[in-house]
């Protein structure tokens, strides 16, 4: 697949089957893309990649990130059988980088799971309470002085592959 049909084709995915894995062959490609992103002045040591495919640990996730935002239990991982946590030193160069560098990050493993047939969809909201709670970071071996900023979700639609949109403009924009 060619770079802009992979980005035509992708699509957030909210219905994936628990039941389907992704082999770790592609779950490797897609973190090795991830760490080809463009990072702020060129820290990659800035940033901590976490690969949980560990159900219990999601599901323990999901209970304290609906405690930490006051709200009823339920996946935020949609079913996804994995999830990538990008995790930022709290120690930045300029306020809020970590934010744009794990964007970077997410941006190039969703295009590169959508290259391999792979299902996704970026994260915030998972990793609200997570980031909050020391105990399962440490549970999960992120770094101490690290904090989980953003995740991605992957594994298989239920409902099958998106099909490529048009590109286009949809954004404002204006050209100077």
């Amino acid at each position: 697949m060619q770079t802009l049909e992979a980005i035509a084709k992708r699509k957030s995915t909210r219905d994936f089957d628990p039941g389907k894995t992704v082999s770790d062959e592609i779950i490797d490609t897609i973190v090795k893309a991830g760490c080809q992103a463009p990072i702020g002045a060129g820290k990659k040591e800035s940033l901590h990649l976490t690969v949980c495919r560990n159900k219990e640990i999601l599901d323990e996730i999901n209970r304290s990130t609906a405690a930490a935002m006051k709200m009823e239990v339920r996946d935020f991982f949609y079913g996804a059988p994995a999830a990538i946590f990008v995790s930022a030193s709290e120690e930045q160069m300029a306020p809020g980088i970590e934010y744009a560098n794990a964007a970077c990050v997410i941006e190039n493993m969703l295009i590169a799971a959508t290259d391999a047939g792979v299902d996704n969809i970026y994260l915030w909201g998972a990793v609200q309470g997570l980031s909050r709670n020391r105990e399962m970071c440490a549970k999960m071996g992120i770094p101490e002085g690290f904090r989980p900023v953003s995740a991605a979700a992957i594994g298989y639609s239920m409902s099958g592959a998106a099909e490529p949109r048009e590109l286009s403009v949809s954004l404002s924009t204006n050209y100077i």
